[in-house]
C-alpha cells in the first residue's frame, strides 16, 4: 500500500513533468511555399510521384484538403505576407505585387525602398526591404520570444518571397540577383554577407545548371496528363519559334556569347535546386536546428510560377517542374531528417495562389479582358461625361479617383457601372469604401474587402466573370489574382514535431497557418493576426 508520505513528491514530479512538456518546443519551423501551386497538383501527377516527396507528406502530414485564401487579390506579395502575418491586406497592408500609392503619386513595388542599398553585388536588385510591411510576421514574433537568440532566414529566387516572410527582425533575407547570378541580400539587414553565402556563391551553381539542357524527366509518352508539347498558348523563350522540348539553356542564357543572362534560370527547374542548395548551406551556415532555441527557414520555391506564367497548367512543362520537385523535395526532407531530424522539426507547406487554366482552351466561357482598352475608353467616356477625368489611376482592376474629387461621386459611379455592363469580361463594379450592398456573392464581397487597405486601395473594384483574365496571356501561359477557387484553394500540410498522420476536410484559411505555427512554438501571435488554431495539427 502506498505511503500517505509519499503523495506530496508525487504530486510534485507530476506538476514538474507537465511543465516541462508545457516548455517543449521544436528545434526547427521549416515553412515551404511553392509559389502558383494548385491544389489539384497533389493528385493530378500522381502515378509519376515518388514515394519521398509529396506522396511521403500526403501520407505522413496533417492535410489541410479545403484551405484557401480569405481574400483577393492572390498575388505573391499578399499571399507570402497572409501566411506569416495571419491576416489579410486589408491588416498587413501588402495590397499587390503592386499599388499606387497616392501620397507619392507613384506605382509602388511591394518590397522596394529607395533607402535601401544591395549587399553582395553592385546591382539595383537589392535596394528592398519589408518596410512596406504593416504587420509583424510569425518570424518577428520568434525573434522577441527567444530575445533574438533564434536563428531566422527568409530564402527565395525572388525578393519579396524572400523578404516578406522574413519580416523586420531576423538573421537575413536572401534572393537571386539575376544580374550577376548570386544570392543576394539589402543593407536593411547586414553590412556584408555572411561567409558561408559568399563561399555558396563561390560555387557557381547558376553557371553550372545553365551550361546544361532542359529535358522532360520521364519519356514523353508519361506526360499524358497534359496536352501534346507542341500546343498553341504558351510562350516561348525569347529568340525560339516555338514552346518545345529541348530548351537549350546554353544557348537561351548567352552563356559563351561574353554576357550571361541569368534571368532565364528561374524559368527552369534548376531555380527550385539552387533554392534548396542554399536552403541546405544557410542551416548549415547558421546551425539552425542545432541548439534548445528554436529557429526557423522560410524558403519559397519561385520557378513554378514563371513557368506556370509562361506555359500554363496544361503543359508539359509546368508537370515537368512539379515531378522534379516533387524528387527534390523527398531528398530536402531526407537531409532534414538526417540533419536536424523530422522528429524535431515542425514543417508546413502551402502555395501563395494558385492560377486559372489557360482562357484560350476554354473560350467560352473565359476570356482575355482587355484592361488597356477599358481604361482609355472609360477614361474618354468620364471626359465626355463629366468635361473632366476623375480617374487618377487604374491597376489590380482598382480604379482610383483623383483627390479632391472634382465630380460628384455618386454620378461617377453610375456612370462607371453603365460603361462596364457591357465591356467584354466584366461581371460588374464593386465600391471598395461602402460593401454593405452586395452586388455578388456576398463571399466574394468578402473576400475582396479583406483584401483592402484604405489608404492603399483604389475606390471601385472591376470583377471579372470567372476564367477572363488580362490580354498578355493572349499570346500564352496564365495567370492569378482573383477571389476564385482556382485561385484561393492551395495545399496545406503539417509534418513532424507532435503532429499525426491525418486528413482533414474542413474549410481553413490561410491566414490559420501563423497563429497554428506559433502556438506549436508557445510565443505570441503576429500583431495583426485574425487567424484562428487550427485544431487537426493538435489532435493525436
Amino acid at each position: 500500500m502506498r505511503s500517505i508520505r509519499s503523495i506530496p513528491f508525487l504530486l510534485f514530479l507530476f506538476i514538474y513533468s507537465t511543465l516541462a512538456s508545457g516548455q517543449e518546443q521544436p528545434r526547427l519551423v521549416v515553412g515551404i511555399i511553392i509559389d502558383q501551386m494548385r491544389y489539384d497538383y497533389l493528385y493530378r501527377y500522381w502515378d509519376d510521384l515518388s514515394e519521398t516527396g509529396f506522396k511521403r507528406l500526403l501520407r505522413d502530414g496533417c492535410v489541410m484538403h479545403d484551405a484557401h485564401y480569405q481574400y483577393a487579390p492572390t498575388f505573391t506579395g499578399p499571399g507570402h505576407s497572409s501566411i506569416y502575418t495571419g491576416s489579410s491586406p486589408a491588416l498587413n497592408g501588402i495590397v499587390g505585387n503592386e499599388w499606387y500609392a497616392r501620397e507619392e503619386k507613384a506605382r509602388v513595388y511591394c518590397v522596394e525602398d529607395q533607402k535601401a542599398n544591395t549587399v553582395g553585388s553592385t546591382s539595383v536588385e537589392g535596394k528592398m526591404s519589408p518596410r512596406r510591411l504593416k504587420a509583424t510576421t510569425i518570424t518577428d514574433q520568434l525573434e522577441l520570444a527567444t530575445n533574438r537568440r533564434s536563428k531566422t532566414i527568409g530564402i527565395a529566387i525572388k525578393d519579396r518571397s524572400a523578404i516578406l516572410p522574413a519580416g523586420f527582425l531576423n538573421d537575413g533575407a536572401y534572393w537571386f540577383d539575376r544580374t550577376y547570378g548570386h544570392f543576394i541580400t539589402s543593407d536593411f539587414y547586414m553590412d556584408s554577407l555572411p561567409g558561408w553565402v559568399v563561399q555558396f556563391n563561390d560555387r557557381h551553381l547558376p553557371d553550372q545548371y545553365l551550361a546544361q539542357t532542359w529535358t522532360p524527366l520521364l519519356p514523353m509518352d508519361r506526360y499524358d496528363e497534359s496536352l501534346p508539347d507542341d500546343r498553341p498558348f504558351e510562350q516561348p523563350f525569347p529568340g525560339t519559334a516555338k514552346a518545345v522540348f529541348p530548351y537549350d539553356l546554353r544557348a537561351l542564357s548567352g552563356m559563351g556569347s561574353g554576357h550571361m543572362q541569368y534571368g532565364v534560370l528561374p524559368s527552369t527547374p534548376y531555380g527550385n535546386t539552387l533554392t534548396i542548395e542554399f536552403a541546405k548551406a544557410a542551416i548549415e551556415g547558421e546551425q539552425m536546428g542545432m541548439d534548445s532555441i528554436p529557429d526557423l527557414l522560410a524558403v519559397s520555391f519561385s520557378s513554378p510560377d514563371y513557368v506556370g506564367h509562361q506555359f500554363g497548367p496544361q503543359s508539359v512543362e509546368i508537370q515537368d517542374i512539379y515531378l522534379r520537385l516533387d524528387r527534390e523535395l523527398g531528398d530536402f526532407l531526407d537531409y532534414l531528417d538526417q540533419t536536424v531530424g523530422l522528429d524535431r522539426i515542425v514543417l508546413f507547406l502551402t502555395a501563395d495562389h494558385g492560377a486559372a487554366d489557360v482562357a484560350g482552351y476554354l473560350n467560352p466561357p473565359a476570356g482575355y479582358f482587355q484592361a488597356a482598352a477599358f481604361e482609355e475608353g472609360l477614361r474618354k467616356d468620364l471626359v465626355k461625361k463629366f468635361k473632366t477625368d476623375p480617374i487618377e489611376y487604374f491597376i489590380n482592376e482598382q480604379v482610383y479617383f483623383t483627390r479632391p474629387l472634382p465630380v460628384d461621386e455618386q454620378k461617377l459611379v453610375t456612370e462607371i457601372k453603365a460603361y462596364a455592363t457591357d465591356f467584354p469580361g466584366v461581371y460588374g463594379i464593386m465600391s471598395l469604401k461602402d460593401f454593405s450592398s452586395c452586388p455578388t456573392d456576398p463571399r466574394i464581397c468578402e473576400k475582396i474587402q479583406k483584401g483592402v487597405m484604405p489608404s492603399r486601395s483604389g475606390d471601385l473594384y472591376v470583377q471579372l466573370y470567372p476564367g477572363w483574365f488580362g490580354e498578355y496571356y493572349e499570346k500564352g501561359g496564365t495567370t492569378h489574382g482573383t477571389s476564385y477557387a482556382y485561385d484561393t484553394h492551395v495545399p496545406v500540410i503539417f509534418l513532424g514535431w507532435h503532429i499525426a498522420s491525418k486528413d482533414d476536410y474542413d474549410r481553413i484559411w490561410i491566414e490559420d497557418i501563423a497563429p497554428t505555427i506559433c502556438e506549436l512554438l508557445k510565443i505570441s501571435v503576429p500583431s495583426g493576426c485574425t487567424g484562428s488554431l487550427i485544431k487537426e495539427v493538435f489532435k493525436k
